[in-house]
C-alpha cells in the first residue's frame, strides 16, 4: 500500500475539528469528493457507511466506505469498500493549547487488477491530496465561529 501524510497545526479545539470531519455530508467541502450521501448511521460511529464520488485527476468513481474507527475528539478512519482499490482515510487530532489542535491527516491506497495501471496517477494524487485536503478541512473549521463553551 502506497501511504501520505500531511500535518496541520489548527486554531480550534479537538471536538470542534472532530465534529466537522465526522460529517460525511460536510466532506464534499473539504475532501476530493462529491455528492456525499449517508447509506447507514450518522457518520461518527464505527459501523456508518456513506458513498461519496470520488475525484481523482479525470477519474470519478463512486465509492461506498465505512467507518471502521471513531473517538470523538480523537481520531476518525474511513476504509472504502471497493474491489477496484483499498483505500483508507485517517484522521488524527492531539490537542495542542486550550482552542487549538495539531492534526494528523494520512490515507493509504493500493489498486488492484487492472486499476494497477493508475498507481503512478494515484501516487502523485494521493500525496499531494492529503496536503490540499487537511488545508480545506483547516480553512473550513477555522473560518466557523468558535464554539463556546457553557457551564451547565
Amino acid at each position: 500500500m502506497t501511504r501520505y501524510e500531511a500535518q496541520a497545526e489548527i486554531a480550534r479545539s479537538a471536538d470542534e475539528v472532530w465534529t466537522y470531519a465526522a460529517d460525511i455530508l460536510r466532506h464534499t467541502e473539504w475532501m476530493s469528493v462529491a455528492d456525499a450521501q449517508l447509506l447507514a448511521g450518522d457518520g461518527t460511529q464505527v459501523g456508518a457507511r456513506g458513498r461519496e464520488r470520488l475525484l481523482l485527476g479525470p477519474f470519478k468513481w463512486d465509492v461506498e466506505f465505512e467507518v471502521v474507527e471513531a473517538e470523538p475528539g480523537r481520531r476518525l478512519l474511513w476504509r472504502s469498500r471497493d474491489a477496484r482499490f483499498d483505500l483508507e482515510i485517517g484522521l488524527e487530532l492531539e490537542p495542542s493549547g486550550l482552542t487549538s489542535v495539531r492534526a494528523r491527516y494520512h490515507g493509504a491506497a493500493q489498486m488492484h487488477g487492472k486499476w494497477r495501471l493508475l498507481s503512478p496517477l494515484v501516487a502523485m494524487e494521493g500525496s499531494a491530496g492529503v496536503r490540499r485536503e487537511l488545508d480545506r478541512l483547516k480553512a473550513r473549521v477555522e473560518g466557523a465561529p468558535a464554539a463556546v463553551a457553557t457551564d451547565p
